[in-house]
């Protein structure tokens, strides 16, 4: 279904939130205001009473903040809207006028120091709830320049930032639509029906369909392929030099830092994906051998293992479904997720100009909200899943935690929303007595947690990669990353298919790259903490998983999950989640 034929529930409706773009408007002129009342505090900060007013100004604006970019986020329903798109340009103009008004707190309070503020929060009861930011502050401020050259920064931050846009831009507002002649017709080519094409064309006639299928679906980035190898050594570039501005030793510890990740856990990842590769590769050779194909490549992988299952589900069975599985979390699990579920707060179905994907956004003073491109296959099912399992975390979050310690880190969120899909399929997996069905959810499930750790560690290596040559003065062009790409997914079990041109040019379509560097890795990371926390849970532990939702933000990640029992420095953490990718594979060998 597109989304021009959906019921109105089914759409974001974002009234709540602002009547009119003239409100929005007026919201975008108090946030500026607010900051300006900010900006006359400049020198004062050392006053403890000015301090304690400047943290209220700050809090206020950060709450306006949220709300109106929230609702900027009907432009991923349509990014050829005008309207929207002045607003976002309203927006840009309004952070590029407050940046430079605001660049003297951070130099200012590092001048204060350490010892003073931390006295004066720790000794306040109402701004107890900041020990934990300014703690982190001052670890961090040996990064923070002089006022004048972090005024400069800010002055030019929506330049430097403008590349960020134009992979939106050419990615999906310049798209064009393509076509294929599939079943006798010629049609455009949807995600839904490419997703179609790939599980459900015939294994040995259609190869070739599938293969010309992933050409067209990535013609529009191999036709801008030098565009986005620029846009990304550029965004790279922006990285390195503010990097280097700010005193990092690297692009990849400059990310880690926030989350206070060490450089090491990240390549303990890389180095656990290469470890246990051949389960990956086991996965792929099942599909290979049971449809006895004498060439096998990756748009082969989504073959249905049986062609009798061809569920469909609308957005109410899938409620439903889901609703059931997540019953093992309790009733107050069940009443935050009827609260995600709210009429309006997601937008359902895909269109020509939607963004692609799915994600849920929410923040303190906000609901969360989730964009989806609904296709009716079980896929989608769990998608609404795992998104769900973001919105109803914030709203965990934000019950239990202030602001702003109710804002939990990225890479605490994949884990409430990955362990859903675990819930999600051991439920459909228990309750059916047809085979065929259990064989199409035990290759859907494999896939899915392939993909969400071996394939996001090839990514993360990706990119990790990338960076280094950049970092070492190396250019990249489209032939350069496109090769890169290529060569680490062999390195990532790719080296069981047939190399061909006509597979597709996929590295541009991972956004993630574009619009947060060294964030994928955390899917990894997440999915190894939720199937342990997933365990805990079959195992009568509910309060793990809860007292890991209400949380938030209150402590570092790792602090986090090491309350959770979960040590990402010991190999044995990593090895419970690839035993249950065996485990599944042993199961739908069984099964075939």
């Amino acid at each position: 279904m597109k989304r021009t034929e959906a019921q109105a529930k089914y759409k974001w409706d974002f009234s709540h939130l602002y009547k009119t773009t003239d409100d929005w408007k007026k919201d975008l002129e108090k946030l500026v205001s607010i900051v300006k009342e900010i900006a006359t505090l400049k020198g004062k900060l050392n006053d403890e009473k000015t301090f304690f007013q400047y943290l209220e100004l700050d809090e206020k604006s950060d709450m306006v903040a949220i709300k109106l970019m929230q609702y900027l986020h009907l432009l991923d329903i349509d990014q050829t809207n005008n309207e929207l798109q002045e607003l976002e340009g309203l927006y840009g103009n309004a952070a590029q006028q407050i940046g430079p008004m605001v660049s003297f707190v951070a130099p200012e309070l590092k001048a204060i120091g350490q010892e003073q503020i931390l006295t004066w929060i720790k000794n306040s009861k109402e701004w107890s709830k900041e020990l934990r930011g300014f703690t982190k502050f001052f670890e961090e401020a040996k990064h923070i320049l002089d006022e004048k050259s972090e005024a400069l920064l800010s002055k030019v931050a929506r330049s430097r930032g403008a590349i960020y846009d134009m992979y939106d831009s050419i990615a999906y507002a310049d798209r064009q639509e393509v076509e294929i002649e599939w079943q006798g017709k010629v049609q455009p080519l949807t995600t839904t029906l490419y997703m179609e094409i790939l599980e459900d064309s015939d294994p040995i006639k259609d190869q070739a369909k599938r293969l010309e299928a992933a050409k067209l679906f990535s013609k529009n980035f191999v036709d801008k392929k030098h565009s986005f190898a620029k846009i990304y050594e550029g965004i790279i570039i922006r990285g390195i030099e503010s990097n280097h501005i700010r005193n990092y030793p690297s692009s990849l510890e400059a990310s880690l830092k926030g989350d206070n990740i060490s450089k090491d856990i990240y390549l303990k990842l890389l180095d656990a994906g290469t470890k246990s590769i051949d389960v990956f590769k086991r996965f792929s050779n099942i599909i290979k051998n049971h449809y006895k194909l004498d060439k096998f490549y990756p748009t082969d992988r989504q073959l249905k293992l049986v062609k009798e299952y061809n569920r469909t589900f609308s957005v109410e069975e899938a409620k439903a479904i889901i609703t059931e599985a997540v019953k093992p979390l309790g009733p107050e699990y069940a009443q935050k997720l009827s609260t995600a579920w709210t009429d309006h707060y997601i937008d359902f179905y895909e269109d020509t100009n939607k963004r692609d994907g799915a994600y849920s956004s929410g923040g303190a003073s906000v609901e969360p909200i989730i964009l989806m491109n609904w296709d009716d296959k079980l896929n989608s099912v769990n998608t609404l899943a795992h998104e769900s399992g973001h919105s109803v975390h914030t709203l965990f979050a934000d019950a239990n935690q202030p602001y702003p310690l109710s804002e939990y880190p990225i890479i605490l969120a994949e884990v409430a929303s990955t362990m859903n899909e675990h819930l999600l399929f051991d439920y459909l997996y228990k309750t059916t007595t047809d085979k065929n069905e259990k064989i199409y959810l035990l290759q859907q499930r494999i896939h899915d947690l392939v993909s969400t750790y071996y394939r996001q560690i090839q990514f993360a290596d990706f990119e990790y990669q990338a960076h280094l040559l950049v970092e070492a003065g190396q250019p990249l062009t489209a032939d350069i990353l496109g090769k890169l790409f290529k060569d680490v997914e062999q390195k990532y079990g790719y080296d069981v298919f047939e190399k061909s041109d006509k597979i597709g040019y996929g590295w541009p379509r991972i956004s993630h790259f574009f619009h947060s560097p060294f964030y994928v890795y955390k899917y990894a990371v997440d999915v190894v903490a939720s199937y342990k926390l997933f365990n805990d849970l079959k195992n009568g532990n509910t309060d793990n998983i809860l007292n890991f939702l209400k949380a938030g933000g209150k402590k570092d990640p790792l602090d986090i999950m090491l309350d959770a029992g979960i040590d990402f420095t010991k190999d044995a953490t990593y090895q419970p989640l690839v035993d249950a990718i065996n485990s599944m594979c042993d199961e739908l060998e069984n099964l075939l």
